[in-house]
């Protein structure tokens, strides 16, 4: 008798999960329904490149001021005591200022414009450039004059787009004792452009055939 229960029990559970296996599998199979994609503003066109403005500041007139020592020298005629015509080579102190009317960058973005004038910034210069410039020597000693010196120089980037180190050269012309003159000169420079050297040579020029600056510049 309690064998039969047993198996009319097991029976009926046997049916009841039959029935629950054929109820689920006949229910629908239901898919998440897609999230719609999200929506973004357009973008603002209103906004426009515009090259950065450069004017005088009292930081730009005070770098102005600020002096490149230099010395110059070359062979100097001189006549003797005896009346002898004597030949010696003299070295001159001085100071070198310097003033950049013009610059033509062609390292600096394209975006913005690639002309500067008087106010010129060390990456425009460093980075790759052309300029017209003006330098003022005045020499103390046996010469104890002025010297301008318009001219032209190209700068070239070394190192870090010219940042860390540049070089250049250039020529420029001036007058000496009312006889029109031709120097070259080359330099190197470092520290985005504040420190470097200068080499200029007159060849025809005996009495200041060679010039070595210490450019400190950073406009």
């Amino acid at each position: 008798m309690r064998g039969r229960s047993l198996v009319l029990g097991l029976g009926a559970m046997l049916a009841f999960y039959m029935q629950a296996a054929r109820a689920q599998a006949e229910l629908p199979v239901l898919t998440p329904y897609p999230a719609p994609p999200p929506t973004m503003q357009p973008p603002d066109t209103s906004y426009t490149y515009a090259s950065q403005s450069y004017y005088p500041s009292l930081g730009w007139i005070a770098t102005q001021l600020l002096p490149s020592p230099e010395v110059g020298g070359g062979r100097v005629h001189r006549t003797g005591p005896d009346g002898i015509p004597q030949d010696s080579t003299e070295l001159a102190f001085g100071l070198r200022w310097q003033l950049t009317p013009l610059v033509y960058s062609w390292g600096t973005n394209r975006r913005i414009t690639r002309w500067r004038s008087f106010v010129i910034d060390p990456l425009a210069r460093n980075s790759g450039s052309i300029e017209l410039n003006t330098s003022f020597d005045y020499f103390f000693g046996h010469l104890d004059r002025l010297i301008v010196r318009p001219g032209v120089r190209a700068t070239f980037p070394l190192v870090q787009r010219g940042e860390y180190l540049s070089t250049s050269i250039g020529t420029s012309t001036y007058a000496f004792n009312g006889v029109p003159r031709i120097a070259y000169d080359a330099g190197l420079y470092t520290m985005f452009g504040l420190f470097g050297v200068q080499v200029t040579v007159a060849p025809a020029h005996g009495p200041l055939t060679f010039i070595g600056t210490f450019r400190i510049r950073y406009f």
